[in-house]
């Protein structure tokens, strides 16, 4: 799945040398640990203009349908008054665990998106929510030096590989721009990476858990009153007197 996204991402760099492509990331987190990560590309409209040079079509030039065969939802490119375009895919998860393998089919081993996980735990009286990571772009990678299937293509092309990566990574460099997006209950953060560096992800949120708050609290009225019927005195059961005996008058 990963090899598709680096494929993709090339085929960007290639058709939109000195264009914009601006990737937002969005991991959304519901309070019972599910959620979606959702993934939208933006071309601008000089992106779209040299993707579709000599009469192609942008759905054409940059096919990513076979996502949907991996739980995404079916692509589809959406296009502005300005002419630019974007592409939105999507991909629910039911728990956190789930959120690194997807972000993972998004960067891949040498994506600009290591190590982004999401944890969720929860305490007595509150639920954590903690999503880390970064946005690498300062080491990125093609992935095309990785990917046998495409070395082997290139190379019966008798297609020098390393001067194609080193020409793609250029472009991915100048013309990509990412950014993650993390919903949590009871807060949002956005970090926007850094061209040349690696930005660090950190968002955390903590939500209280009212209705245990109001049992517990329920539950210690109920033992403090128990505690005060057995020992308030007023509810002490009274001994009962015993009659004084008779008196005799004296003998004289």
């Amino acid at each position: 799945m990963s090899k598709r996204f680096v494929v993709v991402a090339c085929a960007l760099a290639a058709l939109l040398a000195g264009c914009k492509v601006d990737t937002t990331v969005t991991i959304k987190v519901n309070r019972n640990g599910s959620g979606v990560v959702t993934v939208t590309a933006v071309l601008d409209a000089d992106a779209v203009k040299a993707a579709e040079a000599r009469g192609g079509k942008l759905e054409d030039r940059i096919r990513v349908g076979d996502l949907t065969k991996a739980g995404w939802t079916a692509p589809t490119w959406a296009r502005a008054a300005d002419g630019s375009a974007q592409l939105t895919v999507s991909k629910p998860f039911t728990s956190p665990s789930e959120v690194a393998g997807i972000v993972g089919e998004l960067s891949g081993k040498v994506g600009p998106l290591p190590g982004v996980s999401v944890t969720r735990e929860q305490g007595l009286f509150s639920t954590t929510y903690s999503a880390t990571g970064a946005i690498d772009l300062k080491q990125l990678h093609t992935g095309l030096t990785t990917d046998p299937g495409i070395v082997a293509a290139l190379t019966n092309q008798h297609v020098d590989i390393n001067a194609v990566d080193q020409s793609l990574l250029a472009e991915i460099r100048d013309s990509l721009g990412v950014q993650v997006r993390v919903e949590l209950p009871n807060g949002t953060t956005t970090v926007t990476g850094v061209k040349g560096a690696t930005t660090v992800i950190h968002a955390s949120t903590s939500v209280l858990d009212t209705k245990r708050v109001v049992l517990l609290a329920v539950a210690l009225v109920l033992v403090v009153a128990a505690v005060l019927v057995l020992v308030w005195p007023g509810r002490r059961p009274r001994r009962s007197r015993r009659p004084s005996p008779p008196e005799h008058p004296a003998v004289v």
